[in-house]
């Protein structure tokens, strides 16, 4: 992978994910590595043992909780190396683990995942949703902002575009494609970077909510801007229905230029004083 980061010790873990860890110069992981942090808990939570990081939670006698409420085991963050250098200097070794574990356990569990891809609704089929209340706004805020969620459904998706390459021969395609918003940020505007039968690069941007095929979604300016420079390879995944639980969920596409296939309504807008005109 690329954008990672390779510790003192060996280990690698995301770039991305070690800028956003908080700092933290307390309890048995003071001053050690976050990177060995984060490829401890990744192999604990692929090893098929726990079905969840709350459960492996439960099973500590050792447990130690960081100042945002994140679990590791003591034993684990008092035996990592010691390293105060690269992107993770002073981070929290507990939020690694976590991460690592979490994600551990997706990867474990994606050959069980299944998706169902249907049609997109028409906008007769989104009229009755078209008055968007508070409540509405918190709860899809509180569904795209879920990071888990997300990146469940990010994996969703990835495992359907490498089965499908590799059903139809495409082997070599299906090992090219790339979880950028795993391996480089959220910055590209799109999640995966993967390729259509004739080898033509395919952006596509994941959009993961439980609810159903007629919730509206979050998109960001720079996803937009994304979609109209590049029409002829961009993709909206809109998977919905999702349940963790079950290991399924559906979803339809959306291609080329987002702002011609959707209705975009302005919700949140950032603000600065105007200049002062009086003389």
């Amino acid at each position: 992978m690329e954008n990672n980061e390779t510790c003192i010790h060996g280990g690698v873990s995301p770039i991305s994910l070690l800028a956003e860890l908080h700092h933290s110069q307390a309890g048995s992981g003071r001053h050690r590595c976050p990177t060995c942090a984060y490829e401890q808990g990744f192999n604990l939570g692929s090893s098929g043992n726990w079905n969840s990081y709350e459960q492996y939670c439960n099973s500590l006698t050792d447990s130690e909780i960081c100042q945002i409420g994140s679990t590791a085991p003591s034993h684990i963050l008092s035996n990592l190396g010691d390293n105060q250098g690269g992107t993770g200097r002073h981070k929290c070794t507990n939020c690694a683990f976590k991460q690592g574990f979490e994600v551990g356990v997706l990867e474990n569990g994606i050959q069980d995942i299944t998706i169902e891809i249907v049609s997109a609704p028409s906008p007769q089929e989104n009229q009755g949703n078209a008055i968007i209340t508070p409540s509405k706004i918190d709860f899809i805020e509180k569904e795209i902002r879920n990071k888990h969620l997300g990146l469940l459904g990010e994996l969703f998706i990835l495992k359907s575009e490498i089965e499908f390459l590799k059903l139809n021969g495409k082997d070599d395609l299906a090992n090219k494609i790339r979880h950028v918003s795993v391996e480089i940020g959220d910055g590209l505007g799109f999640d995966i970077l993967s390729y259509d039968l004739l080898g033509n690069e395919k952006k596509i941007e994941v959009k993961t909510t439980r609810s159903d095929i007629s919730r509206p979604f979050y998109l960001t300016r720079n996803e937009l801007e994304v979609s109209s420079k590049n029409p002829r390879n961009y993709y909206l995944y809109r998977l919905f229905d999702f349940d963790s639980n079950l290991k399924k969920g559906k979803y339809y596409v959306i291609t080329g230029d987002l702002a011609n296939s959707l209705t975009l309504d302005a919700l949140v807008f950032i603000a600065y004083p105007k200049p002062n005109n009086s003389n």
